[in-house]
């Protein structure tokens, strides 16, 4: 997000994880402050759009190379083509893309954020532990 940017204009959301290559354990970036998507929370009263699209406003590269850029990001992330959401929050229809960070060590974990794992999202309110199920889902296999 750049200066000139509002929360309002954000119109994008990530979330971040990292999938161990040999054991396949499953850990996802969220801020510490609540909410798991990055790099702000999601608006109030925001729902699944379960079958609707997103008009397109900012190409999935575009945000993923400005998430990386608002936090300083170095790390090489892949966008997770498979995992296709939207949400629909007031006055708009908002994608979120998964970005995936690969290899064996996970890297220590920016200021203002922590990794957790899935049982870490008990607790969470609803729509966290669905989103972080999502992409289990998604990555794993399991439904």
């Amino acid at each position: 997000m750049n200066e000139q940017q509002t929360p309002e204009d954000l119109a994008w959301r990530i979330l971040l994880c990292h999938k161990h290559p040999v054991s396949a354990r499953l850990r996802f970036l969220i801020p510490t402050e609540g909410g798991v998507v990055l790099p702000q929370a999601l608006p109030r009263l925001a729902v699944i759009a379960e079958a609707q699209e997103a008009p397109v406003q900012c190409h999935p590269a575009s945000a993923l190379r400005s998430l990386q850029e608002a936090m300083a990001l170095d790390w090489q992330l892949e966008l997770v083509g498979e995992f296709q959401l939207n949400m629909e929050v007031p006055g708009q229809i908002l994608p979120v893309y998964l970005a995936a960070l690969s290899g064996h060590e996970l890297p220590p974990a920016p200021p203002g954020t922590r990794w957790i794992e899935l049982p870490q999202s008990i607790g969470m309110p609803w729509l966290d532990r669905e989103l972080l199920r999502r992409i289990y889902e998604v990555l794993i296999g399991f439904g």
